[in-house]
Order: C-alpha cells, then sequence, then structure tokens
C-alpha cells in the first residue's frame, strides 16, 4: 500500500502539482518568473484561436473514441461469443498494431491517404476519378480517421475483457425465459459490460486530446489541433507559464468529460 502511495503522489500528484504551479508564473523573456498571475488564464479566455482548437480537439476526439467504441465493442462481443477456442488468436490480431511504433502507424496512413497513396492510386486505376482526392490527408477527416484507427485495440481489449467475465448462466437464464438475442444484449450484456466500453473510450479520448504527433503528421493546417499548441509553447515560444496554463485547463476539461461518462455508464448493483 506505501509504494502504491508513493507512485502516485510522484508519478501523478506531483507532476500535476508542478504543472499548476508553473501555470501562474510570469513568462519573461523565455524564463519562468515565481510573480505569481492569472494572466496566462485570461489569455487563453480571450484567444479564439486557443478555444477554437480546444473544442475542435475535444469533439474530434471524442468522435473518434465513439466510433472506435461503436466498431471494437461489436467486434469484441464476436469474438467472445461465437469464436471459441479461436478467441486468443482473434486479441492476438488485434491486438498486433500495438506492438508497433505509434509513428510508424501513423505515418503509414499518410502514405495510405496522400495523393499517390493506396486509396487514391486504386481509383485513378479503376477510373473512378481523374485527380487524388483532396480531402483524405492534411485534413481534419485525416485526423478522424487515424485517431479511430489508433483507439479500436485499446477499446477492444478493455471491451473483450468486460464480456467475458459476464456469467454464461445469465445468458442462458435469459434464453431460457424467451428473451431475444437483442433483449439479452441490451438488459443482460450491455449492463454487465458497459463499464469496460466506457473504459475504452476513456483511452480512446486521452489519445486523441493530448496527441500532437498525428495532427501534424496527417492534419496539416486544417487539422492543427490543441496539442499542437501546448508543445509550440514548451518548445518554440520557449513560453511555460502559458504552456502549463493550457495543459491545466485541458487537464480539468477532460476530467470532468471522463466523469460525465463513468456517472452515465456506471453499473448499480443488480440489472436494470
Amino acid at each position: 500500500m506505501l509504494a502504491v502511495g508513493a507512485w502516485v503522489l510522484l508519478l501523478v500528484l506531483a507532476p500535476n502539482l508542478l504543472l499548476i504551479v508553473y501555470s501562474v508564473f510570469t513568462n519573461k523573456s523565455g524564463q519562468a518568473s515565481a510573480q505569481l498571475t492569472l494572466d496566462n488564464y485570461h489569455a487563453i479566455a480571450t484567444s479564439n484561436v486557443t478555444l477554437l482548437l480546444l473544442a475542435r480537439s475535444l469533439l474530434t476526439s471524442a468522435a473518434a473514441a465513439a466510433i472506435a467504441t461503436v466498431i471494437a465493442y461489436p467486434m469484441a462481443l464476436f469474438v467472445v461469443r461465437h469464436l471459441g477456442r479461436r478467441r486468443t488468436l482473434a486479441v492476438l490480431l488485434m491486438v498486433v498494431p500495438l506492438w508497433i511504433s505509434y509513428l510508424v502507424r501513423v505515418y503509414a496512413w499518410k502514405i495510405i491517404l496522400g495523393d499517390n497513396g493506396v486509396i487514391n492510386s486504386t481509383l485513378a486505376a479503376l477510373g473512378v476519378t481523374n485527380q487524388p482526392l483532396s480531402f483524405l490527408l492534411y485534413s481534419r477527416f485525416a485526423v478522424l480517421l487515424t485517431l479511430t484507427y489508433v483507439s479500436i485495440p485499446f477499446v477492444f481489449v478493455t471491451s473483450y475483457t468486460a464480456l467475458e467475465r459476464v456469467p454464461t448462466s445469465l445468458l442462458e437464464a435469459a434464453a431460457d425465459t424467451g428473451a431475444t438475442p437483442w433483449r439479452t444484449l441490451r438488459h443482460v450484456i450491455w449492463p454487465l459490460s458497459r463499464q469496460g466500453a466506457a473504459i475504452g473510450f476513456s483511452l480512446a479520448l486521452l489519445i486523441g486530446v493530448g496527441d500532437y504527433l498525428t495532427p501534424a503528421l496527417v492534419g496539416g493546417l486544417q487539422g492543427t489541433m490543441y496539442g499542437s499548441l501546448v508543445v509550440s509553447q514548451f518548445g518554440i515560444a520557449n513560453n511555460w507559464p502559458l504552456g502549463a496554463a493550457l495543459s491545466v485547463v485541458l487537464l480539468v476539461l477532460v476530467g470532468l468529460l471522463l466523469a460525465i461518462v463513468a456517472r452515465l455508464t456506471r453499473t448499480a448493483g443488480h440489472l436494470e
């Protein structure tokens, strides 16, 4: 228990507290001064560009997480209910992308979606289009698609784990009482596994809101997101107090979103 407390203190609480402290510092010629101020938060609240990027990032990340959940949860349900002894192989195939570098996976989508990529080359060869589809790369669509792809394995694993723990006896009892597969899913399987899906959704959301690599590689100017702004403040602009304030704002908003998700997917002590 002591080790867990030390881990939480050193790796969770301490960095976040340091971030909060830095967010009220003053930036003087690229150096953080201990002169306390709320100007950093005021600058965020009055910047239309910052608020736009924040809203875009939250909406894009939530959309990617939702789409990934809609795709991964049924896949996990199919694996648990129908593959039997081949479950392990199916799970391994789903998590194989996680063995590959994140940078490589994102860059692969850049190649697929590019003007001379797989999609545009195939469409041109089939005579469907005369010129490359411009919306495929360097757009918000490309960011959404890539984030969805990256998120699917995480949602699948958490959903699979939750579905596997649903007692078979409950499913047999539902069938014996004449429940259709849809009613069994709605009233038995989903209430007992929705927390797993919610955890996967939350992981996907966290991946999206903090990502700056995907927008940089496949988003271009149209796909710029909040994470890129944070990175620029800690890097090129060398304005750590403002970067810390940007991070704190994102941390609070994401925390609120995760609290809402947890509240909506909370499972009661009895079947509904």
